[in-house]
């Protein structure tokens, strides 16, 4: 029997009851965490980025992982990112392309197939839509049905072309809602991990009620993290760290490298880069260096 159909008569556990059996702080916890389990670290950068400015300011960061939109038009610069993760010792987190709804599914697979089998030996993480459950990203009204679709073809035929990790796309928060209902729709015995973003207080009950809705051995990834200045990033950086390394989730990615390049649209416009617009280290920049890389 599938996971999925073992959950398909289940009701969604109420929060509150997820909550009664977790830690009662919703602030960070500090620990260590497990060296068989460690966190990797990473940033999302853009074309813009200057990889020769990027990438060994990443490297003496502590990142291993960079994490880029896609595309099968611009593969002189997938190539160079490529060529200079590997360089460096990092991994790349594919995010697959945005489509016109309604999706041609056809299309879309081939398109992230072609890409995957270009970098195949290179082996990117693959992230299918970015905040799928947001109508400006989904391009339409959010659909569980047909994300859950598409999610589950993409996967199927990103294996067959040799993609190991294969995450579902990142979330606008935490989602529980859309994270259960992937759940039942199969989408977890497609994709290896759970991708969500987090723009807020640190909450460890939050990953932990997503945790218990996921099946055994599909781990949470935080694809997306970030707090503008005026609210405080380094510590938001240092609590969050924590709270992943307490749990031993794979992976947390920055949402951005430098300032200024996530985007037009509020409240990507706020500075919330590691380094600034010259590629000056800033305060968080400190902060993740010293506790990615114990220094």
């Amino acid at each position: 029997m599938r996971r999925s159909d073992a959950l398909a008569g289940l009701a969604l556990v109420p929060l509150a009851a997820l909550s009664a059996c977790a830690p009662t702080s919703s602030s960070s916890v500090t620990a260590n965490g497990s060296s068989l389990f460690p966190t990797a670290f990473g940033s999302q950068i853009y074309p813009s980025d200057d990889l020769a400015k990027t990438m060994p300011l990443l490297a003496a960061c502590g990142s291993k992982l960079v994490r880029i939109n896609v595309n099968n038009g611009d593969f002189k610069y997938f190539d160079a990112l490529f060529a200079a993760a590997t360089k460096y010792g990092m991994r790349v987190i594919a995010i697959s392309e945005y489509a016109d709804q309604p999706v041609d599914l056809n299309a879309y697979v081939a398109d992230a197939v072609a890409f995957q089998k270009r970098y195949a030996a290179l082996n990117p993480i693959w992230e299918l839509w970015n905040e799928p459950n947001l109508e400006h990203y989904w391009g339409a009204k959010p659909d569980l049905d047909a994300y859950a679709k598409l999610a589950i073809a993409t996967a199927s035929a990103l294996r067959g072309a040799g993609a190991r990790e294969i995450l579902s796309g990142g979330t606008s928060g935490i989602d529980l809602n859309w994270i259960y209902g992937l759940r039942i729709r199969g989408v977890f015995d497609a994709v290896t991990g759970c991708a969500v973003h987090f723009y807020k207080k640190p909450n460890l009950n939050e990953y932990l009620q997503a945790g218990s809705l996921l099946p055994r051995g599909v781990p949470i990834y935080t694809t997306e993290a970030c707090l503008s200045d005026w609210d405080g990033p380094a510590p938001f950086f240092r609590d969050l760290w924590n709270i992943h390394r307490y749990l031993g989730l794979p992976a947390m990615v920055w949402c951005e490298f430098r300032d200024g390049t996530a985007g037009t649209m509020p409240p990507y416009t706020n500075p919330q880069g590691l380094v600034t617009v010259g590629y000056d280290p800033k305060a968080t920049y400190v902060v993740a260096q010293q506790v990615v890389t114990g220094t």
